[in-house]
């Protein structure tokens, strides 16, 4: 298998834990589902990558991803990419707010995702 670069992924994270961290309102809410957002895309696709998988769909792929020992937590994952698809499609209030609170529970999944596929990479 070939080096996986995990900058960029490192990266999203730094970004997606600043918008979190910093004060709430509309447009750090907003911000933070962006980058939840590319989070999500970039988790899978970089699983898929350094796991060796052919599968071509994120839920496919989330779920190899908790056989492999990546993931704790399959249900969580599939909720996140649902509601991903969800915020990349439509723009409710209400909607915005879950998917922030949400946002809290997946920065410390994300961070110990990109942890277990670096040391499954060395």
């Amino acid at each position: 298998m070939s080096s996986v670069d995990f900058s960029e992924f490192q990266k999203a994270i730094e970004a997606f834990a600043a918008a979190l961290a910093a004060p709430k309102n509309d447009l750090s809410r907003d911000a933070s589902i962006q980058r939840f957002e590319f989070c999500i895309e970039l988790s899978w696709k970089l699983a898929k990558k350094t796991m060796g998988s052919t599968s071509g769909s994120a839920k496919t792929v989330i779920r190899e991803m908790a056989q492999d020992k990546l993931v704790d937590d399959t249900e969580k994952w599939l909720e996140f990419v649902d509601l991903r698809n969800l915020t990349a499609h439509t723009y409710r209030e209400a909607l915005a707010e879950e998917v922030y609170e949400k946002c809290k529970i997946f920065l410390p999944m994300v961070q110990e995702l990109l942890k277990r596929l670096k040391e499954r990479s060395v």
